[in-house]
């Protein structure tokens, strides 16, 4: 999930900097406001590029071949920005398929695995030859066989019940007793 939120956060930094989503393609760069923003600048100070600043080092305003180089390199880093997060974007995105396929045991295989959960539901500790048995049947690796079970007696196995979980059970019923009482 923390990938996946990786990815999402990725994808929203890129679309707050170049303006669209990174689907959406490589297109025009500016938005019409920003085009016309920068159309009324450009006006505003065509007529004014005489001035000097005031250490008389040349014109306060860049020249129209200035601010079309900067427009140009600006254009080339932003193109580069867009590539690169839209690389480390599909590298996320390939990385959280490839993990979800790689957890997933074939159907017949689980199938095997879970029938012998359920004819030893009370005691699910494979001895080393069922282990060995269950390699051959399945195909897995020992490691694959060990992993099944520990995951599974984690997530569904409810043998007997802790010593504090007796004892809370003991109050609680008691505690039902007396209430009833009442």
């Amino acid at each position: 999930m923390d990938a996946v939120m990786a990815c999402w956060e990725l994808e929203q930094s890129l679309q707050t900097l170049i303006g669209f989503a990174p689907s959406e393609g490589i297109g025009a760069t500016m938005s019409d406001d920003e085009d016309d923003q920068a159309d009324s600048a450009i006006d505003f100070y065509d007529g004014n590029a005489d001035e000097l600043d005031s250490l008389e080092f040349g014109p306060l305003i860049p020249t129209k071949s200035e601010r079309t180089l900067m427009e140009r390199v600006r254009q080339e880093l932003k193109l580069e920005l867009k590539q690169g997060y839209k690389e480390k974007i599909v590298d996320i995105r390939e990385e959280i398929l490839r993990k979800r396929r790689a957890g997933k045991l074939p159907g017949d295989t689980t199938s095997l695995l879970k029938a012998w959960w359920q004819s030893h539901s009370k005691w699910p500790y494979p001895t080393e030859e069922d282990k060995t048995r269950l390699v051959h049947e399945t195909g897995l690796q020992l490691k694959q066989i060990n992993n099944w079970f520990i995951n599974q007696r984690k997530r569904n196995w409810h043998g007997s019940p802790s010593p504090s979980a007796i004892t809370k059970n003991k109050r609680k019923s008691a505690g039902d007793n007396f209430m009833a009482g009442c």
